[in-house]
This record gives structure tokens, C-alpha cells and sequence, in this order.
């Protein structure tokens, strides 16, 4: 690639560390003393500088420098450099490895040093690789504030328009992803909207990027309770990808509309989808999609009738150790909140209460909505087991979350419901009333929920 008149003068940052050592390397190969290689136009302790990495050679010097180890200036500038890239892509390689290993923390700390190195050295390619991996490293630990300005800096940058994987439809896909994190569907509706339009009026092939984009654009529509724009798009995304021939992306548009579908209160078809995302996902390598596939599968079960229980429990503990293996505890502790409800569903108190409360420690830091299920689930096991008055705490504290979150209003009004469901069965009936009043007003606002489980599907439920 060649160089701008302006990253030609910064050449010389390029050769960072690796110049100090190349010119130690070439020194020693030809016996020559640091006085010796300095000659009577430099002196021995500027040589000494360069070495120890603390002073670059002008360009005068460089050339004097060549000419006393017989060599050209090229010869040490461009050797020097490639050690340089060398070194920063080794490090880039063990800093991805760092993520794949699911060393969040780590693979952080490894790409912002390297995406600071890279940039003080003027390599643009790796330094867009850094922060790439950065992005994603803060979007794993749940910091998508974060992970969202690394995301748009990136997105700002016109080299990304060709590169791979560093498409900017990877990136706003991922954009998406960090903001329904943070509950703002609406900004993540916007902004896959808009991307959809661009790749339709460039007349694009269906893609893999086309197809991610319209998952998480099928989430934010079920965030904010647009179901049936939702399912419309997932028929779409399912006839992309069985054009792409894509195992992976096929997986990934059938999970996304077994949860419209399970949205939508149709739990068998919800079942029959996510089973194929499963069949798919089990012979590909994306454990967090087969995780996903699983956790949904195991909820539509369990919405579709209570004889399927045993079932469900299988699939949300495999999804549920996946998750945690991968620290994506979020998606943890909801297939704990699920597994609550199978044993509540099986009348086992102690193992709802156990789920439950494994799910609030995951939880500690995440919306106020996912704490207030699972304290409305902790209520629902008390209650079970005779213990009343915790259960009532428990509730109150949901309730107290609740007021808190103004995200997902659809999950939240099925929340409201379940809590009121609680407050009736240990016979306070006016809060359950109320509770009933708020979660009818967030129905209004977004259309019918699901119904809850149990549930006679209108047909049977293949679960093998």
C-alpha cells in the first residue's frame, strides 16, 4: 500500500520498539562498537538512545547509519516496520484468543493497549482491528454505553466501507445489539431500519450481515411490543437465508422467530421454529446463538403445556451453563427465572426459591425489570412453601423495581401481571388489584401479551 505524503513523514513512528533492536542486531552482526557505528558526525550515547528505544534517527542519521553498516536506509526503515506489524498483529491474535477464551477483562485491557500502540505508530488496519475487539470485549461485559463509542467512532471511519469483518452492517448490527441492551429499542429500530432501506437500494444478494441485521431489528420491534412487524420481518430474514444456503444465519432467523411467535402467543409454532435453530446450531461452533436457541426452545415448552416440563428444564440447563460458561450472565439468570417457574409449575418450592435466587445474584447489576421477575418468582416459591410475609416483601420489592424501569414494556406489563397474580394468591388483594391497573395501562399502550403458562397448545407439541 503506498504511503501519503503525511504518513510518510511519521514513517519513522513506525518503527517503534523494533528499531532500537534491529540496529543492535545489525551492530553486533558486524563487530562494531556504539562509538564505532556513531562515527565523528554522531556520538556513541546518541546510538545508545536509539538502541534502548528512547530517541528515533533523523533522517540524516539514518543515512549514516546505513552507510557504516554497508547497508541501505530501506534495508533497516522497512525491516523495522515489519517487526513492528509483526509484533502488533501477534498481539492482536492473542488478545482475540483472550475473547474467544472468554477472558473479557483481559481481551479489554490487551486491545486498548494495542489499539494505543497501533495508533501512536500510524497502523490505521490494526488499530481499526483494536478497536473492533475492544468493542466487543466491552459489549460481553455488558458495558454497551462504552462499547456503544467505540462502536460509532468506528462507524465514522470511511475504511471500513470494504474491510472484513469490519463491514459497517457488522457494526450497526452491533450497534443494535448494545442498544436494546440498554433498553433504548427505539434508537436500535431506527437505526436497523435505516440500514435495511440502504442495503434494499443498493439492490444487495441476501447476505449475512442483511440477516443479523434484521434479528436484531425483529428484538427491538419485540421490545418495544410490535409483533407483528416482527414476525413479518422474520418470514423475510428465513427466505434470505435459505437463498444464503447459511446452517449458521438459517439458525439465527428461526430463533428470531420462534420469539416473535412466542410473542405472539403462538407457542407451538414458537416450538417447532426454535427446535430447528437448535437441530441447526448443534453441528455449528456458536455456543451464545446455541445457548439462545436452547433458552427459547425450553420457554416455548413451557408456555405450550405444562406436560412438557421435564423437557424444558433439560434445554434451559444446558442454556443456562452455556451462558454462564461464556459469562453472559444476563442470559443466565433468565433461564434461571424459567427454571423457577418449572419447578413451580412441578410444585417443588425449594427448587423454584434456589433458581430464583440464583437468578438475583446474576442480577445485581442488570435493569430493574429482570430483578423484579425474578423477586416476583421468589414470592411465587415463599408463597408455595408457606411462607407468607417473605413473600409479601418480596413482592413490594418488585413492585418498588418496577416503578423504577421504564424499558421493554411489553415484558414489563407481564411482569405487573404476574406480580398481581402473587399478591391475590396471598390474599392482598387490593396491591394485586393495582398491580393489575398498571400492567392493563402498559397493555393498552403496546397490544395483547402471550398467555402465560400453563397453556393447551391447539395442537401437539413435537419435542423430539
Amino acid at each position: 500500500m503506498s504511503l501519503s505524503h503525511g504518513e510518510d513523514e511519521r514513517k519513522g513512528a513506525r518503527l517503534g520498539r523494533a528499531i532500537g533492536a534491529r540496529l543492535r542486531r545489525l551492530r553486533t552482526e558486524r563487530n562494531l562498537s556504539q562509538a564505532e557505528l556513531a562515527g565523528p558526525e554522531l556520538s556513541a550515547s546518541y546510538i545508545s538512545l536509539i538502541e534502548a528505544d528512547k530517541r528515533l534517527p533523523s533522517p540524516r542519521a539514518l543515512k549514516l547509519i546505513a552507510a557504516r553498516l554497508n547497508c541501505a536506509p530501506d534495508e533497516i526503515y522497512d525491516a523495522a516496520a515489519a517487526e513492528a506489524d509483526a509484533s502488533i498483529d501477534f498481539a492482536l491474535a492473542e488478545a482475540e484468543w483472550s475473547l474467544v477464551g472468554e477472558e473479557f477483562d483481559s481481551a479489554l485491557e490487551r486491545f486498548r493497549e494495542i489499539r494505543r500502540l497501533a495508533a501512536r505508530a500510524a497502523l490505521h488496519e490494526q488499530a481499526l482491528r483494536a478497536a473492533w475487539g475492544e468493542a466487543r470485549a466491552l459489549e460481553r461485559l455488558d458495558r454497551f454505553e462504552a462499547a456503544i463509542d467505540v462502536y460509532s467512532d468506528l462507524l465514522q471511519d470511511a475504511h471500513l466501507a470494504h474491510d472484513e469483518p469490519l463491514t459497517r452492517w457488522a457494526i450497526i448490527s452491533s450497534l443494535c445489539r448494545c442498544e436494546i441492551g440498554l433498553g433504548e429499542a427505539g434508537r436500535a429500530v431506527d437505526r436497523g431500519e435505516k440500514a435495511l432501506d440502504e442495503l434494499r437500494d443498493l439492490g444487495a444478494a441476501p447476505s449475512a450481515a442483511a440477516i443479523e441485521i434484521m434479528c436484531e431489528l425483529v428484538r427491538a420491534y419485540l421490545h418495544r411490543g410490535d409483533v407483528m412487524r416482527a414476525r413479518r420481518l422474520t418470514a423475510e430474514a428465513i427466505a434470505e437465508a435459505e437463498v444464503l444456503q447459511d446452517p449458521q444465519q438459517l439458525a439465527r432467523a428461526y430463533r428470531a422467530a420462534g420469539q416473535a411467535a412466542r410473542d405472539a402467543g403462538r407457542t407451538t409454532e414458537a416450538v417447532g421454529l426454535t427446535r430447528r435453530a437448535v437441530d441447526l446450531l448443534v453441528r455449528g461452533s456458536d455456543e451464545a446463538v446455541l445457548g439462545e436457541a436452547l433458552a427459547l426452545h425450553g420457554m416455548a415448552l413451557l408456555w405450550a403445556d405444562e406436560r412438557y416440563v421435564q423437557e424444558a428444564e433439560r434445554d434451559l440447563r444446558r442454556a443456562a451453563e452455556i451462558h454462564e460458561r461464556g459469562r453472559r450472565f444476563a442470559e443466565a439468570a433468565r433461564c434461571y427465572l424459567e427454571l423457577a417457574r418449572c419447578a413451580l409449575v412441578g410444585g417443588d418450592a425449594s427448587a423454584a426459591m434456589k433458581s430464583a435466587e440464583r437468578a438475583l445474584t446474576l442480577l445485581a447489576t442488570a435493569p430493574a425489570a429482570d430483578r423484579a421477575q425474578a423477586l416476583t418468582l421468589t414470592a411465587a416459591a415463599l408463597a408455595m412453601g408457606g411462607r407468607n410475609s417473605e413473600a409479601i416483601l418480596r413482592c413490594d420489592e418488585a413492585v418498588a423495581a418496577l416503578s423504577q424501569d421504564d424499558r421493554d414494556l411489553r415484558r414489563q406489563a407481564l411482569i405487573w401481571g404476574e406480580t398481581a397474580e402473587v399478591y391475590v394468591a396471598l390474599g392482598q388483594t387490593a396491591k394485586g388489584v393495582d398491580a393489575w391497573r398498571r400492567g392493563f395501562t402498559l397493555l393498552q399502550a403496546i397490544g395483547p401479551l402471550p398467555l402465560h403458562p400453563p397453556f393447551s397448545p391447539d395442537e401437539p407439541v413435537v419435542t423430539d
